[in-house]
């Protein structure tokens, strides 16, 4: 097992942003257990995010269409959970803007 925080490959980050922004099942697991709702894309994502949790209500399924694509980029060139905020209601645009 491995908690290694690595980019997310564009093909998980896509089925993770399209999760978030249409499958209110899958949005309520991950607000409720960001690793285990993970694992149901790959089980090293579940592994590397076992340690993380969000910081805030989860952001809408608007939110997550309206910074796609700025997820999208944050998600397969930095790392998952890098910076939860990322994933936060009223956070998200904010958030990928802050530099490290």
């Amino acid at each position: 097992m491995s908690s290694e925080k690595t980019p997310l490959s564009p093909a998980d980050a896509i089925k993770l942003l399209d999760l978030l922004s249409s499958d209110a099942d899958f949005r309520a697991r991950f607000a409720a257990s960001p690793a285990q709702a993970l694992s149901e894309i790959d089980a090293c994502l579940g592994e590397a995010s076992v340690l993380c949790c969000l910081d805030g209500t989860l952001a809408s399924p608007a939110e997550f269409e309206a910074a796609r694509e700025a997820l999208l980029d944050h998600l397969t060139r930095v790392t998952m959970f890098n910076n939860p905020h990322c994933f936060v209601t009223g956070e998200v645009d904010a958030s990928l803007k802050r530099t490290p």
